[in-house]
């Protein structure tokens, strides 16, 4: 598969499980196209980035991947091969769908998801406020106008 078919597929692709395959959590790389993957259980391992993905995408610490644990070359160090790098549109058509994992969701992303729900936009908490200007209030001003008198 060329260059320009790799990406396409990378990024239309629709997102399936096939037999054995897992989603599993980036921790970082580990050098010679290795990375450390936590699965959705706890367990982690080391992972092969396939030739067809090198110099195309880039894995870095935090993001998701589907994992084939069976394919590629397993060995005692090396658990599994990694199928596809999901990218944030693809995290949210899964939680649409419901088949992404619990153990994957951020709880603070959800709870501020609801915070910005229920907070009103009229608020004037979140208006620019100038600190280098002195702000007088009604009191200074009512003050200064009996002084002047």
């Amino acid at each position: 598969m060329g260059r320009k078919q790799t990406i396409r597929n990378q990024i239309e692709q629709d997102i399936q499980l096939q037999e054995g395959q897992k989603y599993a959590k980036s921790l970082g790389p580990r050098g010679n196209h290795q990375h450390e993957v936590e699965f959705t259980d706890g367990t982690r391992k080391l992972v092969t980035l396939p030739p067809r993905f090198r110099n195309l995408v880039w894995l870095k610490r935090g993001h998701f991947v589907i994992v084939d644990p069976t394919a590629g070359t397993v060995s005692e160090k090396v658990g599994g091969e990694i199928v596809h790098v999901l990218y944030p549109k693809d995290i949210k058509e899964l939680k649409a769908k419901g088949e992404w994992p619990e153990e994957f969701t951020d709880k603070k992303a959800q709870d501020e998801e609801e915070d910005e729900k229920r907070k009103d936009s009229d608020d004037d908490d979140d208006l620019f406020v100038n600190n280098n200007r002195h702000v007088m209030s009604e009191t200074e001003e009512e003050e200064s106008s009996d002084e002047e008198e």
